[in-house]
């Protein structure tokens, strides 16, 4: 196949073109497209990705993303330690450009945003167009957003050596394509230019609680690749960072009444195929929960790394 170039029309002495490809039946047919369909495209260096207007589902999609703006919105103290913990490891600076991957409702977004200050940039990505709304409703004037067509910062595409730093938090265990995106980390990425990503560990009491609960209740299933500090080091090792830095999370999820951290769970994990009850039991079970200063504590296991561009 053949990119073919033709020119359309001249309007006030400037000539306008469009381009063509031939695209096989047989492809078409297997894609499920037709004749007349109405196509969104993406593309990055090497490879464009056609697919059907409206069409593109993905896992935050619907009433799975309902609910998980719900949640954040009934429990807006809850995840208080989360926020401290960005503060801590990012550490935004004035005027920095940093990129956010899976910002889902824009938990991190706000904060983030208000340390970058009006000389900043915040460029916040996630695949669910009903999540990146959210923090449409922030208005903020330093916060571009972007949309995944597929789960995974491969799909970003940015100006060359233009980011200062990453900040991920809970999103990247559903990237299938890590070593993808770390190269197109290193693409965007200034010299020395840091990526700092808390997530969920192999091995771990989180971990355990996702392939235990989450994926047997979740309405749309819980398909992840947890990480490993040893893939971790050798992703780093591969695209060309440094040496990951790690430090284990003690974090704590903090409630006024028990029976809150059922529904939060319920609605944070879209766990329509079960209760709110079955779900504060089985985090009980895994996880743990203490009563402490009057707030119910539930324990959030969490693994962090820094790492550098060389």
């Amino acid at each position: 196949m053949k990119i073919l170039k033709e020119k359309s029309r001249e309007y006030k002495g400037n000539s306008y073109f469009k381009y063509k490809v031939n695209i096989p039946e047989g492809a078409l047919n297997r894609a499920n497209l037709k004749e007349g369909d109405e196509l969104l495209v993406t593309s990055k260096p090497g490879e464009l990705l056609l697919f059907t207007k409206n069409k593109k589902k993905q896992e935050f999609d619907g009433i799975r993303s309902k609910l998980y703006r719900e949640c954040l919105r009934e429990f807006p103290d809850a995840r208080l330690e989360d926020i401290e913990v960005m503060k801590k490891y990012l550490a935004p600076k004035n005027g920095e450009r940093i990129l956010e991957i899976g910002a889902g409702s824009g938990l991190f977004s706000k904060f983030i945003s208000d340390l970058l200050g009006d000389d900043g940039r915040l460029i916040v990505s996630d695949p669910s167009l009903g999540q990146l709304e959210e923090i449409k409703e922030l208005g903020k004037k330093n916060i571009d957003l972007i949309q995944f067509v597929q789960f995974g910062s491969e799909k970003v595409n940015l100006e060359k050596e233009k980011v200062d730093a990453v900040w991920s938090f809970g999103a990247m265990h559903h990237m299938f394509k890590k070593s993808k995106s770390f190269d197109n980390l290193s693409r965007i990425l200034k010299k020395g230019a840091r990526v700092v990503i808390a997530d969920v560990f192999s091995g771990s009491n989180l971990a355990k609680h996702f392939d235990d609960k989450v994926a047997k209740f979740c309405i749309v299933g819980h398909e992840v690749a947890f990480w490993s500090k040893e893939y971790a080091d050798s992703i780093c090792f591969l695209g060309g960072f440094t040496k990951p830095k790690f430090y284990d999370l003690n974090i704590q999820w903090k409630f006024k009444n028990k029976e809150d951290i059922g529904f939060f769970l319920y609605k944070l994990h879209g766990m329509t195929k079960t209760t709110p009850e079955n779900c504060l039991k089985g985090a009980e079970e895994i996880l743990g929960v203490q009563k402490k200063d009057g707030l119910y504590c539930l324990n959030w296991p969490m693994t962090l790394f820094i790492t550098y561009k060389k």
